[in-house]
């Protein structure tokens, strides 16, 4: 008789496996650093939405996600998202604002 690689009790002790490995690897982390980290992240997102307008926020974003067709990052673009970090981080506007190329 063939066994069947997809029978309910093998797929029970895959699961149960899996299962005991998680668990295993959730003990493991250090939970404390991944608070920290989040509080941090969640902080300076809020900061990057407070003091961006909703047009800088989304020329920012496709600024920072690369796209297939933008094979080149040219110093504008630079300028540009630098002067948008710096407004998102200090909250004031740094100077003129470089063209929007």
């Amino acid at each position: 008789m063939a066994r069947s690689t997809n029978s309910k009790a093998r797929r029970a002790g895959m699961a149960a496996g899996l299962a005991a490995r998680s668990w295993d690897f959730a003990r493991r982390v250090d939970w404390a650093t991944v608070m920290v980290r989040a509080r941090w992240l969640a902080h300076h997102s809020r900061r990057l939405y407070e003091n961006l307008t909703p047009a800088e926020r989304k020329e920012f974003l496709s600024l920072v996600v690369p796209e297939k067709e933008t094979a080149y990052f040219g110093p504008e673009q630079r300028e540009r998202l630098r002067y948008l970090v710096t407004k998102a981080l200090s909250g004031k506007t740094p100077g003129p604002a470089p063209d929007r190329r």
